[in-house]
């Protein structure tokens, strides 16, 4: 089996250096580029995966890539977003792709990483988190009860995810505003409140009872 190619596109020396340490436990080659040279890796056809640092621009991004991959290249693609770019943010059709937003952990980088590299073989034992009859599948981005999809958005599962793979432990509001919406992010901590009371709502009384408030601290969940 030949070895998977992956190749970190970004111009911005510290979060190449974090992608390949959140990397490094791949069995996979892992190549540093220039954004500028993107398109020279993705036409070698020795690319399997391109992890670009697209931060505000994910839109031109995804048609450079797009139209690169309609010249014959054949790989996936995971793009580096600001959270602030969500709202605008497409995915492209005619390319495997996923998407990260910065500042979130990198077991959780790792874990699209292989759904990627690695299609149809990225669920294993420690990607599925089950209490009771809630399922939260982290590979697919999935939560449920009792096989009933609970409908998170994005922010949402994001941060639900965190607390539930971060049990018994409060975290105050600005720190999951830090490790959920990104450390860039300049909106007032009560969104976390918001978010809280729409999880709440959705995974119903049995189980928002795990959703603990700690008055005057934050929030935990009750493994």
């Amino acid at each position: 089996m030949h070895m998977k190619t992956v190749v970190i596109a970004s111009d911005d020396a510290h979060t190449a250096a974090w992608l390949r340490d959140a990397l490094a436990p791949l069995d996979a080659r892992i190549v540093p580029a220039p954004l500028g040279e993107i398109k020279t890796h993705v036409l070698s056809g020795d690319v399997d995966l391109l992890v670009v640092d697209a931060g505000r621009s994910p839109e031109a991004l995804a048609q450079a890539v797009e139209r690169s991959a309609s010249e014959g290249a054949d790989l996936a693609l995971l793009m580096i977003v600001e959270a602030e770019a969500l709202g605008d943010l497409r995915i492209p059709v005619r390319v495997r792709s996923d998407f990260f937003v910065r500042g979130a952990s990198q077991p959780e980088l790792l874990v699209r990483v292989r759904s990627l590299l690695w299609p149809g073989e990225e669920v294993v034992a420690q990607d599925v988190i089950r209490v009771d009859d809630l399922t939260l599948n982290l590979a697919t981005y999935q939560a449920t009860v009792a096989g009933e999809p609970l409908g998170f958005t994005y922010l949402e599962y994001a941060l639900f995810e965190f607390l539930v793979t971060h049990p018994n432990r409060v975290y105050s509001r600005e720190v999951l505003l830090r490790r959920v919406w990104g450390s860039d992010y300049y909106g007032g901590s009560r969104t976390v409140d918001v978010h809280v009371r729409r999880i709440r709502a959705k995974l119903g009384p049995e189980h928002s009872r795990r959703l603990e408030t700690v008055r005057n601290v934050g929030y935990l969940w009750r493994g």
